[in-house]
């Protein structure tokens, strides 16, 4: 990661951690283990990771007050990642 992450209210981890948690949050036992196993592979990907390039695009936002408007110090709340990263997540995983 070339954002220095200091300057954001979440590191790349900590915003990877919380957008799996959000993503496996409905599903059930039954299905658990095949969703992890699903997002496990995607963080593998490379040459980049999708999620990695979600956290770039939230930092880019939390920095364009200019053009997001103020909200743009909440894309990093659970509601914001939901409608985003996780969306998309759900999009490419299933």
């Amino acid at each position: 990661m070339d954002l220095i992450e200091e300057n954001y209210p979440m590191t790349y981890k900590e915003f990877e951690q919380r957008v799996v948690e959000l993503f496996l949050e409905p599903y059930g036992d039954d299905v658990m283990d095949e969703m992890k196993s699903r997002v496990d592979d995607m963080l593998n990907e490379k040459p980049q990771c999708f999620l990695e390039l979600e956290y770039g695009a939230a930092c880019f936002r939390y920095d364009s007050p200019h053009i997001y408007g103020d909200n743009c110090r909440k894309c990093f709340d659970d509601d914001y990642l939901k409608q985003t990263a996780v969306a998309n997540l759900r999009m490419i995983i299933g």
